[in-house]
């Protein structure tokens, strides 16, 4: 069995800064790794272009443009941008690095979501997505990949590759972005806008809903061809129980027609919170049982969150690991060879010792040892007795009030320490090991420095221990002051009651009881009665401060549109000045009318001006244009009585063509279209004319025998009459009649027969 392939950037360091640890995701253009940033040494994600993409230098400037845009969008739903280097044939983008799934592992996992959660995540989603929008940015190739859930529960939308400016209007002849969520617009060429990405956010709405995507194809132009053409379906088709603002919503949003969308995010953001009001509890969580609660899609944390303290510590060791590496490097170099002396508990081989000036019975106090390169972390204490590379320092007695003298390596004056000359045998110290140590001191130094050596106030007077207890007494009092306002008080905290349904009035009493402030704003609802309570701002369930307040949405009944006039439109035209008034088409019935054209309302109801809620439906009454008359028979007639007859009847008459006719004398009608029944007043009837028979030439077949003689004038289109004489024993054609010229078609020729 082989191997598995290893990736050979990992373990490296782009530009001496970002180590790569591991690789996390794989593109067609590019590769994202987990890396640590050296410098500020934090965790980032750093998207690498292929080598062969990044000797293209339109894809180089396509990879810097993603940089640009992504750099220029700044918000807590948005995968930041940290930093973008090209250099040589390596090309990258420093990303923030985001601990979690993304969207379609996290719906790989649970099947599908339900309404509340699906809401959830789609204003997370919108909240994002209207930031770029509000910049003119289209994102182009929202997906669920595209949608980073971390483990502190947080939405983000990464992955600005493919977007542009929406001012510049780009036309692609080629596919960009993925098929299974690309809009019509954009799978046809046309240029792609705010719309297009709310397109997607349709699908991805659909996929939360079902666990599935609305179209399947075993190709890429298939799955497009069906965008573009194909109806999305209902979602409460493939789920029962799903309300029909949620089927109401997947259509709005992928609605073939960009002009029939959402214009951008904000507006569907602000869609997606009035359909949560709307929607009572058991409908957002049908199906909470089996699919849970939002906090149950925020993915488990891999690892422990890094401190500061853990981060500067890391720091240091990975600065010591360097450090010891390069001047490891240096020894090999110059062919030195390290001599171990014996070492004492106090000092080794090639350290330097700083000695200060105190008594000779001086021992050292528990800050006397700084181990070099020792992190910040639970393990110092035995860093601090390991015989490494260190600088020693002895302090005085504890007993001794004043110890310090001039700052270490200062200019001037007699410092009180002494640099301590190697031992015999070891060699001599390097500059960078003596620079170490020295920064070494310094750092114990600027430690000792913070004790103080003696009391500098001197007694206080009985005036001053007035003034004292006074101050003690004011700050108790206003510590008092602070408990009571934070505690029991207007800074208490309160958590938010549901008020939904009930009267204004008696939500304001019930939140003033309590010390809460209560604005009221009036809103639109289709469910609420007139002065009931839908929701509160900051909503029920969070906690606030009591002294801040709140405001409470206050119904005013459903939002009412007025019917428009319909008459006379078409009726598609009909339709679209419904759906511009927020209304939507009913019953479509026909009448037929002599006055009005056929397709043209000719009423509706509701009528003209009546106002009714939001998505009523209007019924119309379609002219179907005059009403049918009977079809009569003029078989027979001639063309000019023919016409006479059907203009009586409401018709027309005209002539399709003449043809022979043995039958029907010349002249008159031998066959009509329409037959009969009704059609359409005003319509055209075609008729046939007769020409008559046609007239054949008499063939000469005196001298035959009766068997071909009649073969061949029946074959022309006669008849044959035999008269035998005298029993036609010999059976031939004595004579014909008529025994040439011409003849009708269908006439009979005499033959007798000897």
């Amino acid at each position: 069995m082989t191997e598995p392939r290893t990736d050979p950037r990992i373990s490296t360091t782009l530009d001496g800064r970002y180590h790569l640890e591991a690789r996390i995701a794989d593109g067609g253009m590019s590769t994202v790794y987990r890396a640590m940033d050296t410098r500020l040494h934090r965790t980032v994600a750093v998207k690498v272009l292929h080598a062969h993409m990044a000797s293209d230098p339109v894809v180089l400037e396509r990879f810097a443009a993603e940089a640009i845009i992504s750099a220029g969008l700044t918000h807590p739903n948005i995968v930041g941008v940290r930093d973008h280097h090209v250099s040589g044939d390596t090309a990258y983008l420093v990303m923030e690095y985001v601990r979690g799934l993304n969207l379609r592992e996290v719906l790989a996992e649970r099947g599908r979501f339900t309404p509340r959660q699906t809401l959830a995540v789609l204003q997370a989603i919108c909240t994002g997505l209207s930031v770029a929008h509000a910049e003119g940015i289209v994102h182009r190739d929202m997906k669920p990949a595209n949608v980073l859930i971390s483990d502190d529960g947080r939405v983000k939308v990464a992955d600005f590759g493919l977007a542009r400016a929406a001012s510049a209007h780009t036309n692609a002849t080629t596919f960009f972005g993925t098929a299974a969520y690309i809009s019509p617009e954009l799978a046809v060429g046309d240029p792609a806008d705010e719309r297009s990405d709310i397109y997607a956010v349709g699908i991805i709405a659909y996929e939360l809903l079902t666990g599935q995507q609305p179209f399947t194809s075993e190709s890429a132009y298939g799955l497009a061809f069906k965008h573009i053409n194909d109806r999305v379906p209902a979602p409460s088709a493939i789920v029962p129980g799903l309300s029909v603002e949620l089927d109401e919503l997947v259509a709005y949003c992928t609605n073939k027609d960009p002009e029939d969308r959402p214009q951008d995010a904000s507006f569907l953001l602000s869609d997606l919170k009035q359909i949560q009001q709307s929607m009572t509890r058991e409908q957002l969580d049908l199906d909470s049982e089996t699919l849970g609660g939002i906090t149950d899609l925020i993915p488990p944390s891999a690892a422990p969150h890094t401190t500061v303290h853990d981060r500067l510590a890391q720091a240091q060791l990975f600065r010591n690991s360097a450090a010891e590496t390069a001047a490891a490097a240096l020894a090999g170099a110059a062919g030195e060879t390290a001599v171990h002396a014996p070492m004492s508990d106090a000092s080794m081989s090639d350290a330097t010792a700083a000695l200060t000036a105190s008594a000779p019975d001086a021992t050292p106090g528990p800050a006397s040892r700084f181990p070099e390169a020792a992190p910040l972390s639970d393990d110092r204490t035995q860093a601090m007795g390991a015989p490494s590379q260190e600088t020693t320092l002895l302090q005085p007695r504890s007993d001794q009030t004043s110890v310090l003298s001039t700052r270490p390596g200062s200019a001037g004056g007699n410092t009180g320490q002494l640099a301590a000359v190697p031992a015999p045998g070891q060699r001599p110290l390097s500059a960078r090991q003596a620079k170490k140590n020295a920064r070494a001191a310094e750092l114990a130094w600027k430690k000792q420095a913070q004790i103080p050596t003696h009391q500098l106030a001197p007694k206080s007077p009985a005036r001053r221990k007035w003034l004292i207890a006074v101050l003690l007494t004011l700050l108790a009092a206003a510590v008092v002051a602070v408990g009571l306002f934070f505690g029991m008080g207007p800074g208490a905290p309160f958590t938010i009651p549901q008020l939904r349904g009930l009267a204004s009035a008696d939500a304001i009493s019930r939140l003033e009881s309590q010390g809460v402030a209560a604005a009221t704003k009036e809103v639109f609802d289709e469910k609420i009665e007139r002065g009931l309570v839908v929701g509160s701002e900051p909503a029920a369930g969070e906690t606030i401060r009591r002294f801040q307040g709140l405001e409470l949405n206050v119904s005013k009944g459903p939002e009412l549109f007025a019917v428009p006039n319909l008459t006379g439109r078409k009726q598609a035209d009909a339709e679209k000045d419904l759906k511009a008034a927020g209304l939507a088409l009913g019953e479509v019935s026909g009448k037929y009318s002599e006055e009005v054209a056929k397709g043209v309302v000719i009423s509706h109801k509701p009528t003209v001006g009546e106002k009714v809620r939001r998505s009523s439906k209007v019924a119309l009454v379609v002219s179907r244009g005059p009403a049918p008359v009977d079809v009569p028979a003029v078989l027979g007639l001639s063309a000019a009585k023919a016409n006479a007859v059907l203009k009586e009847a409401g018709l027309k008459g005209a002539e399709d063509s003449k043809a022979y006719s043995r039958t029907v004398p010349q002249g008159a009608i031998i066959s009509q279209k329409p037959a009969g029944g009704q059609a359409e007043r005003g319509s055209t009837v075609t008729y046939l004319i007769s020409r008559g028979p046609r007239m054949i030439e008499v063939p000469d077949v005196q001298g035959k025998q009766v068997g071909e003689a009649r073969a061949i004038l029946e074959a022309l289109g006669f008849k044959v009459e035999v008269d035998e004489f005298l029993g036609g024993f010999f059976g031939t054609v004595r004579t014909q009649s008529p025994s040439g010229g011409t003849a009708p078609e269908g006439s009979t020729i005499k033959l007798v027969v000897v």
